[in-house]
C-alpha cells in the first residue's frame, strides 16, 4: 500500500483510503478508482492498437534507416562524381 498526501492537509494517508483519517477529505472518488484487471486492461481495443503501432514501428525502424543510409551514400557518390568532372 503507497502513502501519499492529502490534498488538504499534507498528512500522508493510505491511496486505497476513501478519506482523510486526519481533515476528512475524500482521497480517490469512486469514478477515479482503477476498475477490472490487468488482462481487461490489456486486451482494451485501444491498448492493443497501440502495442501493435509499437511493435510495428520497432519492426520497421532498422530497415527504414538502412534505407535512408544507402540513399544518402548514392547521393553522395553522385556528388563526388560530378564534383571531379
Amino acid at each position: 500500500m503507497t502513502l501519499i498526501p492529502c490534498p488538504a492537509c499534507g498528512r500522508q494517508v493510505s491511496e486505497a483510503a476513501v478519506a482523510c483519517p486526519n481533515c476528512g477529505h475524500p482521497i480517490v472518488g469512486d469514478a477515479a478508482r482503477p476498475s477490472g484487471t490487468f488482462k481487461e486492461a490489456l486486451t482494451r481495443p485501444d491498448a492493443v492498437k497501440s502495442g501493435i503501432t509499437v511493435l510495428g514501428v520497432f519492426v520497421a525502424a532498422p530497415w527504414i534507416a538502412r534505407v535512408l543510409a544507402v540513399i544518402a551514400f548514392v547521393i553522395l557518390a553522385i556528388v563526388v562524381v560530378v564534383n571531379k568532372s
